[in-house]
C-alpha cells in the first residue's frame, strides 16, 4: 500500500504527488520557502478562529496564552517554572498569567509531593470544563470549513498535519531539553 502523500525532500524542494484514488495527474514541486510562506499565511487565520471561539466560550477577557496554559495542564500538572520554560516566557509573566487563572478557579496550586518547596499547577474541574467546552466550540467552528475540502484533499491535509506534528514535536522536545 502506498502512502497517501508521498513527500520526497530533494535539494530544498518537496515533491508532492497527489493521492492515487484521485488519479495522479502528475506532481508539483513546492519549495521549502513556498511551504513556509503558506504555513505562515494560514497560521494567523487559524489562530484568529481559535481565539474568537475561546473568547466566545470562556469570556472576552480570556486570552490565547491563558487557553494554551489550560491545554498544557490537561496533559499533566506542572510547576510554575516548568510551565514558564515550556511556554518560553519569563517566570514573572507566567506567574501573572497563572494568577488570573487561579483567581477564576480554573487552576489550583497543590504542594508538590516530591518537593514541598514547589507547587504543582493542576487544572480544576471548572478549568477542565472551560477548556473542553472551548475545544468543542472550536471543533464546531472548524467542521463546516474543513468539510468544504474534497475527500482527497482531506487525506492530504491529514497526512501533512501528521508530518508537521512529527517535525514540530521533535523541535519542541529538542528546545525543552536545551539543545
Amino acid at each position: 500500500m502506498t502512502n497517501i502523500l508521498d513527500i520526497i525532500k530533494k535539494s530544498g524542494n518537496l515533491i508532492v504527488r497527489k493521492p492515487e484514488e484521485h488519479g495522479v495527474v502528475g506532481s508539483m514541486t513546492v519549495s521549502v520557502d513556498e511551504l513556509t510562506e503558506e504555513l505562515l499565511a494560514i497560521l494567523p487565520l487559524l489562530t484568529g478562529i481559535v481565539a474568537a471561539e475561546v473568547r466566545r466560550e470562556a469570556g472576552e477577557a480570556t486570552t490565547m496564552p491563558q487557553y494554551r496554559v489550560l491545554a498544557q495542564l490537561t496533559a499533566e500538572p506542572l510547576t510554575l517554572s516548568g510551565l514558564a520554560k515550556h511556554r518560553r516566557v519569563s517566570l514573572q509573566a507566567m506567574s501573572e498569567l497563572v494568577q488570573v487563572l487561579v483567581d477564576r478557579g480554573w487552576i489550583a496550586r497543590v504542594p508538590d509531593p516530591r518537593d514541598r518547596r514547589q507547587h504543582l499547577l493542576h487544572l480544576t474541574e471548572l478549568g477542565r470544563q472551560h477548556y473542553e467546552r472551548a475545544q468543542q466550540q472550536i471543533q464546531r467552528r472548524l467542521l463546516p470549513l474543513l468539510s468544504q475540502l474534497e475527500a482527497g484533499e482531506r487525506a492530504v491535509v491529514h497526512q501533512s498535519l501528521l508530518a508537521l506534528r512529527r517535525v514540530f514535536t521533535a523541535e519542541e522536545s529538542e528546545q525543552s531539553h536545551g539543545r
